[in-house]
């Protein structure tokens, strides 16, 4: 379905300035200057979008435990803590689905994949993906 969006008129202000607690932060380096990130080298595209039997090795070799998605830019961020905490329940992590036992993503299947991620934006890893991200971490 194709909806007519309300465009955005007004420039939001640049808060970053002079900080770069973001690129300091980056395990793997994607963030390399202000406002660009390589892709290639961000462990939230290495185990969420990319579609590789494997993962890159500098990505892999710097996993530091993530089996889904790296959110330590945004960690750091010192803007975010303004954020608010949601009550939305469709945001809530999933019982199992934080610090998920890497032995059992690999003994998923088909069907227990499909149960245990539906509606849920994990599904986007793919099971061969997640699976892919395991192996990866147990290979540490």
């Amino acid at each position: 379905m194709n909806i007519e969006l309300e465009y955005d008129t007004q420039q939001v202000e640049d808060h970053c300035g002079s900080c770069t607690l973001c690129i300091d932060a980056c395990p793997t380096g994607a963030i390399s200057e202000p406002y660009v990130l390589d892709s290639n080298k961000c462990i939230s595209y290495a185990t969420i979008e990319l579609r590789t039997d494997e993962i890159p090795a500098g990505v892999k070799d710097n996993l530091e435990g993530w089996l889904y998605g790296c959110d330590i830019c945004q960690d750091v961020c010192p803007w975010n803590r303004f954020e608010q905490v949601t009550n939305e329940t469709r945001f809530q992590p999933r019982a199992g689905n934080v610090n998920a036992s890497l032995s059992e993503v690999l003994n998923l299947t088909p069907e227990t994949y499909a149960d245990r991620f539906r509606n849920s934006a994990m599904k986007r890893a793919k099971l061969a993906g997640l699976q892919r991200n395991a192996r990866a971490l147990l290979e540490k």
